[in-house]
């Protein structure tokens, strides 16, 4: 298996910004070192269930970008629906 990961791409599907950490980083990155494409698509904004403003939708943004990077991640994919409508 540790050798099979290099040619696959894997999809990880997170309601909510952190889901995708909290829930399975430590598969993430280990998939990532043995050379697995990972790609993260977050459907939530993140931002409804906080009431946070532009400004702190935007840190958030880069926080997500920067733990991907430190987790290996390809590409990020970020949509924009509503927190709760996913509650």
């Amino acid at each position: 298996m540790e050798n099979s990961q290099s040619s696959h791409s894997i999809l990880v599907v997170a309601a909510h910004p952190d889901d995708e950490v909290l829930g399975c980083g430590g598969t993430i990155a280990r998939l990532a070192a043995l050379g697995a494409q990972i790609h993260i698509l977050i459907l939530g904004e993140g931002k409804t269930a906080r009431g946070e403003g532009p400004e702190e939708q935007a840190a958030l943004r880069q926080e997500i970008q920067k733990a991907h990077q430190i987790l290996g991640v390809k590409k990020t994919h970020l949509r924009d629906f509503p927190d709760n409508a996913f509650d």
